[in-house]
């Protein structure tokens, strides 16, 4: 497991030095008194904590999670960037994360030991029980053991695929640099990608694509929703057409880039949900953007995703 720490150090040196998001995203001037990331980390910490084996069996991604959450409270209160704030949050997080799941791996290893000490005890009682009614509890027992065995060894295995499947996940999500919001896990994609008033995606979007993509197909039951986006000059009507025409654009790169068209959705909302000013061009320049939405693991997205589509279609 000091592998697993190693590598989630590795990405957290990674995520210190890329910044705030790929594409020109503006960070917040100032912290608010309530992150929800940070709380999220804290509630997390807590709950390593509490656990009786915490300071025994997972005591590195205790102390390291405590480290990150203290460094994030104290960005916190000097008025740090809110990203840098999240990025610690994000670790402190991930540490407890981690470190519930190497106490499961632990228990699951001590059932599997108690299991194959009980098969033993068993084996030894059958030798010395009356031959026919000692192999036939024997057999009985030992086939309980066997099962107790294939289960404990089962929990193992998951526990250990989870972890895995976990670490793969944030490898990805941080590569791309998506963030967890109220409607889920949302990638932003800048203006960049598109000349001005154009749909067609640029040549280096390819990077951006080709990443995308790559998650897609490491993680089959998700979906994505494609919100197009624009800034508030022109024609109202002009605007959504031109974001419809944007997330179209997300959309057919993937599927060019294998990327079956019913797992993504594009709809264009125009001028709608503005992230910042548009009284300065810094404040236009982040409202038009392609935001893609990625859905839970089962494929669903929360309902405030859903409503901003209901409404687009009204």
């Amino acid at each position: 497991m000091s592998q697993l720490s190693s590598t989630l150090n590795r990405y957290a040196a990674t995520f210190v030095s890329a910044g705030v998001m790929l594409f020109g995203a503006s960070a917040c001037t100032t912290t608010p008194e309530r992150i929800a990331e940070l709380e999220q980390a804290r509630s997390a910490v807590e709950s390593l904590e509490s656990h009786p084996e915490a300071r025994t069996t997972a005591s590195s991604q205790l102390s390291d999670a405590r480290d990150a959450l203290a460094r994030a409270d104290a960005m916190q209160e000097n008025g740090a960037e809110i990203e840098d704030i999240r990025h610690e949050a994000y670790v402190a997080r991930r540490h407890a994360e981690i470190g519930l799941e190497v106490i499961s791996e632990a228990e699951a290893s001590a059932e599997l030991r108690q299991a194959e000490a009980r098969r033993n005890q068993v084996q030894l009682e059958a030798r010395t029980l009356e031959a026919e009614r000692a192999e036939t509890l024997a057999e009985r027992r030992a086939e309980q053991a066997e099962r107790s065995a294939r289960e404990a060894q089962a929990s193992q295995s998951m526990a250990e695929a989870a972890i895995e499947e976990a670490n793969q996940l944030a490898e990805q999500l941080s590569e791309m640099e998506a963030e967890q919001t109220e409607r889920g896990l949302v990638l932003t994609l800048g203006d960049l990608l598109f000349e001005t008033g154009e749909s067609t995606l640029k040549e280096g979007a390819e990077v951006t694509m080709d990443r995308l993509a790559e998650f897609m197909q490491n993680n089959p039951e998700r979906r994505l929703l494609v919100e197009g986006h624009t800034d508030s000059r022109g024609a109202e009507e002009f605007n959504k057409e031109l974001s419809r025409e944007r997330a179209s654009a997300v959309t057919e790169a993937l599927v060019q880039r294998g990327i079956p068209s019913d797992r993504l959705r594009p709809v264009g909302l125009g001028e709608q949900y503005p992230v910042a000013s548009n009284e300065s061009p810094a404040g236009m320049q982040q409202n038009r953007r392609v935001e893609v939405v990625i859905s839970n693991p089962d494929g669903t997205f929360p309902a405030s995703a859903e409503q901003r589509t209901v409404a687009a279609r009204e």
